[in-house]
């Protein structure tokens, strides 16, 4: 047994051993005479202190004491310590669209945990969730999420699951089945790194394929175009799926295009906006930049967000197709289109409804970072939050106390009542 805090037991101790002294004053009345001049006296009780070898009313003493104690022992909130293992595992497996294969990730991180060791299983893409570790077979059924990754989502998940898992083991070991792609890392992830205290271990799987792109503009933007320089740098050779790019109101030719399976995009980059510097988020991909607002139509899946939440970009399904409205305007100077950020979400907005831009692989140098110059996993100690375990065992000792505080109110009220 453990006590989670331990300096209320030792209050409870000077407490007891103050009740004691206490008891070692004698308090009695003084010895009575007869004398003709008494009824000159008051009639009240007077009462002598004086110290005693040993303490009186041994029975409401050890009630008093045993008040105390317990009062003491349920407030030093004790638990009981299990057995515990040596080793246990929080795997995290990525499910987001960066991942080639369901099955092959499925399998690396079935057999990371193969040797029956507890362990904590946290599926993740944008968002983790924990999951048991009986269903292996339904993960590698279900087809991958369409959205980004996010391994700073998925470590805060992996040190709360790890604060219960380190209760039954001595050290707690970290494994991340993912292809580490460039954008599931995001200005987080470091510091959320650094707060794991041991090593990470790494189970890298197949990235997804850039076979998936197969699509091309209807018509090919000039060089002097602002988006031009996107368009440039991401060019498909594929000719599968077209894009329409239009810069006023969508036409009724527009509507029957998207109708037959095509993609209209509605992109007036010219507008007279007053740029500003804003924040804009793209498919997992943030920018802070001098930008203009353009209004978008309310209705259908949003593509793009400001930093204040509102549409940036709206797509609406008709027929096989979808028509999609853009409201972000370029400054006239500037070079932000030749920016790769910018350029990867001017190729995200542009891609035909339902074809996915694949990530690119994170550099082997970070990976070997998030790993750790330590091998080692992390100690139980280190992950465990003694403020947030429960105490069982307080709520009886809560009890006893109350108990004992009506025996000690019953013991000492009967000599006043029997007293004449």
């Amino acid at each position: 047994m453990t006590f989670l805090a331990p300096w209320a037991l030792a209050i409870g101790a000077l407490a007891a051993a103050g009740m004691v002294l206490l008891h070692l004053v004698a308090r009695q009345r003084p010895a009575a005479y007869v004398l003709p001049t008494t009824r000159f006296i008051p009639d009240q009780r007077t009462l002598v202190s004086r110290a005693a070898a040993r303490p009186r009313d041994l029975r409401l003493l050890l009630l008093r004491v045993s008040l105390i104690l317990a009062a003491a022992a349920a407030f030093a909130r004790p638990v009981l310590t299990p057995s515990r293992g040596d080793i246990g595992r929080v795997v995290l497996l990525d499910r987001s669209r960066a991942v080639a294969n369901a099955g092959e990730a499925v399998a690396a991180a079935r057999a990371r945990a193969a040797d029956g060791a507890p362990v904590a299983i946290i599926a993740f893409d944008s968002v983790a969730t924990l999951v048991g570790d009986a269903q292996w077979d339904s993960l590698a059924a279900v087809p991958l999420s369409g959205a980004t990754g996010s391994l700073s989502a998925a470590l805060v998940a992996a040190r709360r699951a790890s604060i219960a898992l380190a209760d039954r083991v001595d050290s707690v070991e970290l494994v991340v089945v993912s292809p580490l792609g460039a954008r599931e890392f995001d200005s987080a992830t470091a510091m959320l790194r650094a707060q794991w205290p041991g090593a990470i271990a790494f189970e890298r799987v197949a990235l997804r394929a850039d076979s998936a792109i197969s699509w091309r503009l209807e018509r090919t933007l000039a060089a002097s175009d602002p988006l031009g320089p996107a368009m440039v740098a991401g060019r498909a050779t594929g000719t599968t799926r077209i894009t329409r790019l239009v810069r006023s109101a969508f036409s009724s030719a527009d509507s029957t295009f998207a109708r037959d399976g095509g993609t209209v995009v509605r992109w007036d980059t010219t507008s007279a906006a007053r740029p500003l510097a804003e924040g804009l988020s793209v498919d997992g991909r943030v920018i802070v930049a001098s930008l203009g607002r353009l209004p978008v139509a309310d209705g259908g899946r949003v593509l793009a967000r400001w930093a204040d939440g509102s549409a940036a970009a709206r797509e609406v399904r008709l027929g096989t197709g979808c028509l999609r409205q853009v409201g972000i305007a370029q400054p006239a100077a500037g070079d932000i289109a030749l920016h790769p950020p910018f350029q990867a979400m001017v190729r995200v907005l542009l891609a035909p409804c339902g074809v996915i831009v694949p990530d690119v692989a994170a550099d082997s140098s970070v990976a070997v970072h998030l790993a750790g110059a330590t091998r080692s996993a992390a100690p139980a100690t280190a992950l465990r939050r003694d403020d947030d375990r429960s105490s069982p065992l307080a709520r009886w000792l809560l009890a006893i106390a109350i108990a004992l505080a009506l025996a000690e109110l019953i013991v000492r009220a009967r000599p006043a009542a029997d007293e004449p």
